[in-house]
């Protein structure tokens, strides 16, 4: 029997500029690697280990089971689940603030985003977040290849949608 594995990956566990300075680290070591071998293999495996850093779902389809993961030098971790079926994918909204402030002054301004958010209902009422985009196009993309695989329709919940 073959096994039918769906994973899909949320994002990485660190945001960008520790990726970016991750990179610079393990740029930085592979040249001191001669030089300072120890340092250099210590910093090249702290590097590894964040931009390897990211978290996700994984869906066994033959065994009926989940698990909510996060991943550090390729390897997960995290709770094989049973699930008794799968109802739907539904997509909602969220709105966040952000607050900027101004280097020379105490003015700030806010800015508000709406983020689209793709989540997995299973039919035992369990709700497991997928993923979250801030163009609805490519959440629709990327869940219409995550529905196709699972067999289940996708739903969508948003104002924007609707209009």
């Amino acid at each position: 029997m073959h096994k039918k594995t769906v994973d899909i990956k949320y994002a990485s566990l660190f945001p960008w500029p520790f990726r970016f300075i991750a990179l610079l680290i393990l740029i930085s070591g592979a040249t001191l690697i001669t030089e300072k071998t120890i340092l250099a293999i210590i910093l090249m495996i702290v590097a590894v280990l964040v931009l390897s850093g990211y978290e996700g779902t994984e869906i066994d389809v033959a065994a009926k089971t989940y698990r909510e993961y996060t991943s550090f030098f390729f390897m997960k971790t995290g709770s094989m689940l049973n699930y008794s079926g799968i109802e739907k994918i539904f997509i909602n909204t969220t709105k966040t603030k952000e607050r900027f402030y101004t280097a020379h002054t105490t003015k700030s301004s806010i800015y508000e985003n709406v983020e689209f958010n793709g989540i997995l209902k299973f039919e035992d009422g369990t709700k497991v977040h997928l993923l979250q985009k801030r163009k609805k196009a490519e959440l629709m993309k990327a869940l219409s290849k995550i529905s196709a695989e699972l067999k289940i329709p996708v739903e969508d919940n948003t104002e924007i949608g609707r209009l």
